[in-house]
C-alpha cells in the first residue's frame, strides 16, 4: 500500500502540484499548453507506442480487443448512469468523461508492473496505446456535444490528430519500415513530454480549488469508474476468455480512476472542468482503497 503511493501516486500528484504552485506564483491562463497536450503531445504518444510495443499479433489483437470493449462499455454505463440522474446536457457529457476513461498511462501501466510483474506490464503497453487511440476522438465527442448539437461534435472529433496515428504506425510496421533519426527522435521527446505536460495542466485546474457542490454526482461518478469499471473489465475479459496475467491486467486498469487528459478535454470544451478535475484528484486518491481491494481479488481468482 505505502509503496503503490510513493512509486505511483505521489509523483504524479508532485508534478500536477507544480503546475498547481505555478498558478499560484504567476496567474494567467492557460494558454497554448492545453491544446498542445491534445494536438500533438498526445499524437505522439501514441505513434511511439505503436512503433515501440513489441507483442506476438495473436495476443496484441485480444488485449486490444478486451480493452477496446471495456471502454466502450463503460462509456455506455456512464451515460445510462447520467440519464438516470437526470443531468443536464453539459454535466452529462462531464459525468461521462469522468466515469468512462480511467488513467491506463501514468498510474496503469507502473501499477500493472508491481503487481504482476514484467508479463503484466508487457500487457499494460497495449491496453493503453488500445485506449489512447480510442479515448481521444471518443472523448472530443463526448466533451464536444456538451455544448453543440448536430454535426458538430462529430466533425470535432474527426480532428483529432490520434485518430490518425494509429493507421499511420500500424502502415510503418506493417511494411517494416524504421523511421529515419530527424522524425524518430522528436516523435520520441514529444511522447515523453506528454504526460508531463497533461499533469501540469491538471495542475492548473487544480488551483482553482475542488469543487464539493454535487456530492451526489461526484459520489455516483467514483463509483461508477472505480467499481462498475472493474465490473465491466472481469465481465469481458470472461466473455473474451482471457486468463491469468493478461485478464487480470485488463480488469485492473479497468479499475484505475479517471484518467488526466479527461480535465484536459473538460477544459478545452468548457465541459463542466473543476467538476472533472475534482474527480480526477478525489478518484486518484480513493482509488488507493480500491485497487488494493481489486488486485488481491484478482490474485485469489486464479
Amino acid at each position: 500500500m505505502l509503496n503503490i503511493f510513493l512509486t505511483v501516486v505521489l509523483p504524479i500528484f508532485i508534478v500536477a502540484g507544480s503546475g498547481a504552485v505555478l498558478q499560484r506564483i504567476r496567474p494567467g491562463s492557460l494558454g497554448l499548453l492545453g491544446p498542445a497536450a491534445l494536438y500533438i503531445f498526445g499524437p505522439a504518444l501514441v505513434l511511439n507506442g505503436l512503433l515501440e510495443t513489441q507483442l506476438p499479433l495473436d495476443v496484441s489483437l485480444r488485449i486490444v480487443a478486451a480493452a477496446a470493449a471495456t471502454m466502450l462499455a463503460m462509456v455506455v454505463v456512464a451515460w445510462v448512469v447520467a440519464r438516470l440522474l437526470r443531468l443536464d446536457r453539459t454535466t452529462e457529457s462531464g459525468f461521462m468523461l469522468a466515469g468512462a476513461f480511467g488513467n491506463s498511462g501514468n498510474m496503469g501501466i507502473p501499477l500493472a508492473f508491481l503487481a504482476f510483474g514484467d508479463d503484466g506490464l508487457s500487457v499494460a503497453i497495449i491496453v493503453f496505446v488500445a485506449h489512447t487511440s480510442i479515448n481521444w476522438p471518443v472523448g472530443i465527442y463526448i466533451a464536444a456535444r456538451g455544448r453543440a448539437r448536430g454535426w458538430g461534435p462529430l466533425l470535432q472529433s474527426l480532428r483529432a490528430p490520434t485518430l490518425y496515428a494509429v493507421p499511420i504506425a500500424l502502415v510503418i510496421r506493417g511494411f517494416d519500415w524504421t523511421l529515419p533519426t530527424t522524425l524518430d527522435r522528436p516523435i520520441g521527446m514529444l511522447a515523453d513530454a506528454a504526460i508531463p505536460a497533461m499533469l501540469l495542466v491538471l495542475g492548473y485546474q487544480l488551483a482553482q480549488g475542488i469543487e464539493f457542490r454535487q456530492p451526489g454526482s461526484m459520489t455516483t461518478v467514483l463509483a461508477t469508474r472505480l467499481i462498475a469499471g472493474a465490473l465491466v473489465g472481469a465481465g469481458v475479459t470472461t466473455l473474451l476468455g482471457l486468463e491469468g496475467v493478461v485478464r487480470n491486467t485488463v480488469v485492473l486498469i479497468a479499475a484505475m480512476p479517471a484518467a488526466v487528459f479527461v480535465s484536459i478535454l473538460a477544459a478545452e470544451y468548457r465541459t463542466v472542468p473543476r467538476f472533472v478535475a475534482s474527480t480526477v484528484i478525489i478518484g486518484t486518491f480513493a482509488s488507493l482503497v480500491t485497487l488494493t481491494v481489486v488486485i488481491n481479488l484478482l490474485q485469489r481468482w486464479d
